[in-house]
C-alpha cells in the first residue's frame, strides 16, 4: 500500500498537500467553501440568515427561509500567485488561473396548507468546498542530494540479502538502473559517497490542480416562522492531480565540481487521485424576534474512498574515464492504490441580525479537530504492511494537527434593488504548535428583481508555507494568495 515515490512536503497556508502522507489529510479536511456570488461576497457569515443555496453547505436548516423555487447557476475564475524562494537565493513568482463552476442550485418551496409548518423545501445542486489549482517554481544553490536517499534505502535492502528486484521501483531501482547506483569492488556506492552535504544547483516545479465538489440532497422545514430545521446528505467528489519535476546539477559540472562524477539528475512525479464520499449535515435556526436569529449545526465526518495512480521517472548524467553519459530517462512501473480516509466532524454556532430592510449582519464560529482525521488501508485484503503503515499515519496525525476554529464575520447592505456585502474570514492554523490565523476577505456586489438576480462576489486569501522536494531537504518558503471572482445568475419562479 505504502507509495515510495519522492516524500516531497508541500505546505499551502500552511497546510501539506501529498499524497497518503500525514498531512496529505489537511488537503480534504482544510476546506474553503465557495458556492453562490452572494455566499462568498458576504464572506459565508450565512448561518443563521439561510435564504441562500450556499448555505445548505455550512447550515442546511436555512433552505427553509426560501419563499419561492429557485435555480442558481455560478461560474468562476481563480487565480493563484506564489513567491517561493531558497533560504540565501531570488524569489521567484509563480502564476496559475482556472475556470469553473462554483455552484449550481435547485429549490423547490412548497407551502403546507393548514398547519403550524409553513414552508418544506427540498434542495439540489452542488457547492464547491476546496480549489487545489496551485504553481509553485523555485531555483538556487543549497546543501545535499535527493540521492543520499536512495543510495540509503538501496543500502538496506542488499545489506539484508536483497537484490535489485526489491529495491523501491519508485525511487532507489530507478537510480540503479540509471548507473547512480553501483557496485565497485564489490561494494555497493554512488558518487556522493563522502559528499552527501555537497553544494549543488537545484530547481523544483510542482503544479497541482482539480477541486473538491460536493453534492447536496437537502430538506429543510419552517415551523410557525420560529424554528427552522434542516439536512443536508453531502457527496463530495474529489479530483486531484499533481504534477512535479526536482533538478540538480553541479555548479562545476562532472569534471571539476562539487561531486567528481556526478552532473545532473532530474526525477519527476505524477499523481491523480479520484474519489467520492459522503456526510450529513444537520441544523437549526431559531428567530428570537425579528431581528435577532441563532443558529447551529453539525456536520458528521466525512467518509471519502479514493484512488491513487502514480508515476515517477529519473535521469542521471555522469562523466567517466570513457567520457560524458547522458543518461536515458528510466520509467517507473505505473502505480495504483484504493483506500480511504474520514475527515473530522465539525460544529458550527451562527448569529445573525436582520436589519429590517437594511441588510444584515452575521456571524459563525466553527470547530474542528484536524487531528481526527483518519486513513484506513486495510478495508481490502489488508497485508501486515498496511496496518503498520495505517497506524503509523494515523498516530503521527494526531501529533503534528490540533484542533481550531474558524470565524466568518459578513454583512450585507440594502440599497433598494442593489447590494453591497463584505466578509471577513479567520481560519485556525492546523498544524500542532501554530498559532494565530490565515486571513481572507471579500467583497461582493448585487442586484435583486421580483424574478431574476445577479450576485458578484470576490475573495482573496493569503498564507504562508514551505515546500521541499524530499525528507531532509532544505525548504523553499512559500507566500501565498489566491483570489476568487464568481458571478451567481438566479431565478425565482
Amino acid at each position: 500500500m505504502k507509495r515510495y515515490f519522492l516524500p516531497a512536503l508541500l505546505i499551502i497556508l500552511s497546510a501539506q498537500l501529498f499524497a497518503q502522507s500525514a498531512g496529505d489529510v489537511i488537503r480534504y479536511s482544510y476546506l474553503r467553501p465557495s458556492g453562490t456570488g452572494r455566499f462568498l461576497g458576504a464572506g459565508g457569515a450565512m448561518g443563521a440568515l439561510g435564504a441562500d443555496f450556499g448555505t445548505l453547505s455550512t447550515n442546511p436548516a436555512g433552505l427553509a427561509l426560501f419563499r419561492t423555487d429557485e435555480l442558481t447557476v455560478t461560474p468562476g475564475l481563480k487565480f493563484a500567485h506564489t513567491n517561493a524562494n531558497l533560504p540565501g537565493n531570488e524569489t521567484v513568482e509563480e502564476d496559475k488561473s482556472t475556470f469553473g463552476f462554483d455552484n449550481l442550485g435547485l429549490v423547490f418551496n412548497t407551502t403546507p396548507r393548514a398547519s403550524r409548518w409553513k414552508t418544506f423545501n427540498v434542495g439540489l445542486g452542488f457547492n464547491r468546498q476546496s480549489n487545489f489549482n496551485q504553481s509553485i517554481y523555485y531555483t538556487g544553490n543549497s546543501n545535499g542530494s535527493v540521492m543520499n536517499g536512495f543510495f540509503e534505502d538501496a543500502q538496506n535492502v542488499f545489506n539484508n540479502g536483497g537484490s535489485e528486484d526489491n529495491l523501491d521501483p519508485f525511487g532507489s531501482r530507478l537510480a540503479w538502473d540509471a548507473n547512480a547506483i553501483y557496485f565497485q569492488d564489490n561494494l555497493l556506492t554512488y558518487d556522493f559517497e563522502g559528499f552527501e552535504n555537497a553544494s549543488l544547483d537545484r530547481s523544483h516545479t510542482l503544479t497541482t490542480s482539480g477541486s473538491m465538489n460536493e453534492m447536496l440532497i437537502s430538506f429543510a422545514g419552517n415551523y410557525d416562522e420560529k424554528l427552522m430545521v434542516g439536512m443536508t446528505v453531502g457527496v463530495p467528489f474529489v479530483n486531484y492531480r499533481l504534477e512535479g519535476e526536482y533538478t540538480e546539477s553541479d555548479p562545476g559540472g562532472a569534471v571539476d565540481g562539487n561531486v567528481p562524477y556526478f552532473s545532473n539528475l532530474t526525477y519527476t512525479e505524477y499523481l491523480r487521485t479520484e474519489g467520492v464520499g459522503i456526510n450529513l449535515k444537520l441544523g437549526v435556526i431559531y428567530k428570537v424576534n425579528q431581528m435577532l436569529r441563532l443558529g447551529a449545526a453539525f456536520h458528521t465526518p466525512t467518509s471519502l474512498g479514493l484512488t491513487d495512480s502514480y508515476s515517477n521517472t529519473f535521469a542521471y548524467s555522469y562523466a567517466d574515464g570513457s567520457g560524458v553519459y547522458n543518461g536515458e530517462t528510466i520509467l517507473s512501473p505505473d502505480g495504483t492504490s484504493d483506500y480511504r480516509l474520514r475527515t473530522p466532524w465539525r460544529a458550527i454556532a451562527s448569529g445573525g441580525l436582520v436589519l429590517r430592510k437594511y441588510g444584515f449582519i452575521g456571524v459563525d464560529v466553527e470547530w474542528v479537530d484536524y487531528g481526527a482525521n483518519r486513513y484506513n488501508f486495510t478495508g481490502n485484503a489488508p497485508t501486515n504492511e498496511d496496518e503498520i503503515y495505517e497506524r503509523q499515519l494515523n498516530t503521527a496525525i494526531q501529533r503534528n494537527f490540533q484542533q481550531a476554529m474558524n470565524v466568518r464575520v459578513g454583512g450585507e447592505l440594502a440599497l433598494d434593488d442593489f447590494r453591497l456585502r463584505a466578509g471577513l474570514n479567520l481560519n485556525g492554523k492546523p498544524a500542532e504548535g501554530e498559532t494565530g490565523f490565515n486571513t481572507a476577505f471579500s467583497v461582493g456586489a448585487g442586484v435583486r428583481g421580483e424574478s431574476f438576480f445577479l450576485d458578484l462576489g470576490y475573495r482573496r486569501s493569503t498564507g504562508i508555507g514551505s515546500v521541499s522536494p524530499y525528507a531532509g531537504a532544505p525548504a523553499a518558503q512559500t507566500d501565498n494568495t489566491s483570489s476568487d471572482i464568481v458571478l451567481t445568475l438566479g431565478f425565482k419562479f
